[in-house]
């Protein structure tokens, strides 16, 4: 991204440290964010006057907030290892500057939406509120940003793999990062369809804990059949 004429030929490995300490700011904005929303719960919680409804409620809030936060660092997690072994050895630096960019601001969409499904979803669990449309909205911008990085992973693997010069092991490792993001943004469609329509739905964090749970597990739902 930095003019060639001041820099010299570049290659995918200069962005590595731009992704490394990127998803770290994302990874520490996610978790600053808990001890205020915990905090904001715990005033409303001691109002409850009884000990045993208040304990029950601070249970829940951390139960939410910390399985929610482990679900979505682990997702962010895989993302942040695929995007930076596709830098590695990378062979369209134009194509990569470009869709590197599109992966980093959308990346940086994750810490506000989580935010917000923070604030509406444990109201919701502790039976503040009934089912809030500002939740519905923040669930499927988080999976649409979640989505999209995949699919941005995926195209960017295909890509590298036509491209001349690549060793036999650089393309195997090519192939299975488009077939794993692939099969991941279609698994997150499948997870926002169900969590989100009317006849299944499931109150957040079971959304992305899903999510983070079926990415960890090999399934391919795009592999090609190698003739012999």
């Amino acid at each position: 991204m930095i003019p060639s004429k001041i820099i010299g030929k570049t290659s995918g490995e200069n962005w590595v440290g731009l992704i490394d300490g990127f998803y770290s700011i994302v990874l520490t904005l996610l978790v600053i964010e808990l001890p205020i929303i915990i905090l904001d719960r715990v005033e409303k919680i001691w109002e409850i006057g009884n000990l045993q409804k208040e304990i029950w409620a601070l249970t829940m809030t951390l139960g939410v907030l910390i399985l929610g936060y482990f679900a979505i660092f682990a997702i962010i997690y895989d993302i942040w290892s695929y995007h930076k072994t596709l830098l590695l050895d990378a062979k369209r630096l134009r194509l990569f500057a470009i869709t590197t960019s599109c992966i980093l601001f959308v990346s940086s969409l994750v810490p506000p939406f989580y935010y917000l499904i923070n604030h509406f979803a444990l109201e919701e669990v502790l039976g503040d509120s009934s089912h809030h449309r500002g939740l519905t909205l923040a669930r499927i911008g988080v999976f649409g940003i979640i989505g999209i990085m995949y699919f941005l992973l995926a195209a960017l693997a295909k890509s590298e793999k036509r491209q001349p010069g690549q060793t036999p092991e650089r393309r195997e490792e090519l192939e299975y990062i488009f077939e794993s993001s692939s099969t991941k943004a279609l698994i997150t469609v499948i997870i926002a369809g169900i969590v989100l329509s009317p006849t299944t739905y499931l109150p957040p964090p079971f959304g992305i804990t899903a999510i983070a749970i079926i990415t960890y597990f090999p399934l391919n739902f795009f592999k090609k059949r190698h003739r012999r």
